[in-house]
């Protein structure tokens, strides 16, 4: 160690002001000793360059092989990128790379923000105060206070330095800093990116820096001259165009380059060598994950749209906005009496579906029946005109705030789960795909049932829009709400062009992605939170994890054009499913034709033709 200090010094010499700094303390300080200025200043610059070892042996924490790698690379840059799958523990090297820098370079400003509140927060509630403070005293002993309140999270150090949270708006302008984290950066609007947080960035210039060695300033000596450290965590995503695919590029290219840039990817193996994660945890996280979160979140994979793909993710994803989410009773509310607190209130002229793709086959496991619960809400525009407002029809906002599959194959059981769906969600109309076992079904419905498990008769529903499937009901009084659909290959390519230009046109409402729902809603959900069982707390998450299922299925399906009649024929690829694309696009066609009553018996659509 002597001989590294002698080689630092050499490399670094001393100039007459550090030579003479020991003056500036009492005798009885520490650094009133020359020889301990010099090593402190050795010291402190042998640790600048070896931040693994500063945790080591000043922070007395022990670090895994890889975050040993993650953390000296981190401290010898200035453009840092992160791709790590879930549970790599990324978020804590991510802060006790913060508290290193914040305890060497006195006086820094390291913010970390994310799209959300509640995410960077846990950085510094979970990680810093709750692990990190906990397992070194000498990291304790360094930070002044901790503030976790939601409008003003933050940890300050004794040198001045602070880490300071935020989220990533426009409300954040203002906020400076010399080291910026961007958390789940892919989150973060690239516009918020560019006008707000890299504006963010300065220069940490000490008060050494403005002092004169000679005739010339400290600043000018390039090797004491600092960049702002830019910082981009994340975990995979889908190659959709998505901004942050520019940042791993940028960071990839310039560690080549040697130009200060590192590019850090961690997958599933780590998680596994460590034992963060047990192999049968990670089997049953794949078994309720859907094929592309599956990649992603724990494969750390890069996720493309195949070129013969119809529906793209960008697409798809662009239209996961809607949050509330509709649950239907469980049976001990039910037989209880008691209402149902996810109940949805309806709209003025809203209309309810439930839209079903039935599988006729019991534990098939490529074979689900899939019911989607969509709301049809209506849509006007008013125009002021010399006569007065005119309000113009716009048709319906599509919106599926709950998917449901199983694989229960008995007809008469699948009957009895769209009628409790029917009920607990105060739908309209049933849609039922009548190929393979959907017609037994739609008869089944027609008939009288009892459904056991909650103790009451269900009276028959009778089809709408088939005279012969019609004929079956022999209840005369029977309401008229079943949509039966049979496929043709014709049939088929509509509801394809139709689903896809209602996605394009901003007219469907998907579940948020399960990460911001974990965070924004089940996270003040008490049921979902106090809830012991996993299985039970699983049911809470069920709609958002089937929405990224069948995002999954919708995404991976191929088209292929018919070169003499133009028609598009959607198949699925290998041995994947398209159930849930089935419910849910169904279910869109039939409220196309109840767009198709709704403007063609509108005196109002006539005018609107003739404002456009």
């Amino acid at each position: 160690m002597v001989k590294i200090m002698k080689t630092m010094n050499n490399q670094t010499p001393t100039d007459e002001n550090q030579l003479s700094l020991y003056k500036n303390f009492p005798s009885t300080h520490y650094l009133s000793n020359q020889n301990n200025v010099l090593h402190t200043i050795a010291w402190c610059s042998f640790w600048r360059r070896n931040l693994h070892l500063f945790v080591r042996d000043y922070l007395k924490l022990s670090l895994y092989p890889y975050q040993q790698i993650a953390i000296y690379k981190m401290g010898i840059s200035n453009f840092i990128c992160m791709i790590a799958s879930r549970n790599d523990a990324k978020s804590f090297i991510i802060a006790l790379y913060a508290c290193c820098r914040c305890i060497l370079y006195p006086g820094t400003l390291f913010v970390i923000g994310s799209a959300t509140k509640g995410q960077s927060k846990l950085m510094v509630s979970a990680k810093i105060q709750d692990e990190l403070m906990q397992w070194s005293k000498p990291l304790s002993a360094e930070i002044e206070k901790v503030s976790t309140s939601m409008n003003d999270t933050y940890v300050k150090f004794r040198n001045t330095s602070k880490i300071i949270v935020y989220t990533a708006n426009d409300n954040a302008r203002g906020n400076r800093s010399h080291a910026s984290c961007r958390e789940e950066f892919r989150q973060i609007d690239k516009k918020i990116e560019d006008s707000v947080i890299s504006p963010f960035q300065t220069v940490r210039n000490r008060p050494y820096m403005r002092k004169n060695i000679g005739n010339k300033l400290y600043g000018d000596i390039s090797i004491l001259q600092e960049n702002p450290v830019d910082i981009y965590i994340s975990s995979s995503w889908i190659d959709d165009g998505n901004w942050m695919w520019g940042i791993v590029d940028q960071a990839f290219n310039g560690m080549l380059k040697n130009d200060g840039s590192v590019l850090l990817t961690f997958d599933e193996s780590i998680t596994l060598k460590h034992h963060l994660k047990t192999m049968k945890q990670m089997k049953r996280e794949k078994k309720k994950q859907d094929p592309v979160t599956w990649k992603t979140e724990f494969l750390n994979l890069k996720v493309k749209d195949s070129l013969s793909s119809y529906f793209t993710y960008k697409m798809l994803m662009d239209r996961q906005v809607s949050k509330h989410v509709f649950y239907p009773k469980n049976i001990l509310d039910f037989k209880s009496s008691r209402r149902n607190k996810y109940a949805i209130p309806k709209q003025d002229n809203e209309v309810r579906v439930i839209s079903n793709d039935i599988a006729f086959v019991a534990g098939q496991k490529n074979d689900n029946s899939v019911y989607s619960c969509i709301r049809a809400i209506p849509e006007n525009i008013t125009y002021e005109t010399n006569n007065g407002s005119v309000e113009i029809k716009q048709g319906y906002r599509r919106q599926y705030p709950y998917i449901e599959s199983n694989q229960l194959g008995d007809t008469t059981k699948q009957a009895i789960r769209i009628r409790q769906l029917y009920e607990d969600f105060e739908s309209d109309f049933i849609v039922i795909d009548t190929r393979n076992g959907g017609l037994q079904v739609l008869y089944t419905l027609e008939k009288v049932l009892y459904d056991e498990e909650r103790g009451i008769e269900y009276s028959p529903l009778c089809c709408m829009n088939n005279e012969d499937y019609a004929k079956v009901c022999i209840d005369p009084g029977a309401k008229k709400c079943i949509y039966a659909i049979n496929a043709t290959q014709t049939l088929n390519s509509d509801i394809a062009i139709s689903f896809r230009k209602n996605l394009v046109e901003n007219k469907i409402d998907f579940l948020v992605n399960f990460n911001i729902a974990k965070e924004e809603i089940l996270q003040n959900n008490k049921e979902y939170i106090e809830e012991v069982d996993v299985e039970k707390q699983v049911e809470f998450e069920r709609p958002f994890l089937e929405t990224q299922a069948m995002i999954s299925e919708c995404a991976e399906l191929q088209y292929e054009k018919m070169p003499q009649t133009g028609v598009i024929k959607i198949q699925e690829k290998g041995k994947n499913r398209k159930d849930r694309y089935t419910s849910c696009s169904y279910g869109s066609y039939f409220i196309d034709q109840l767009e198709l009553d709704m403007l063609g018996s509108s005196s109002d659509y006539d005018y609107s033709v003739l404002i456009n």
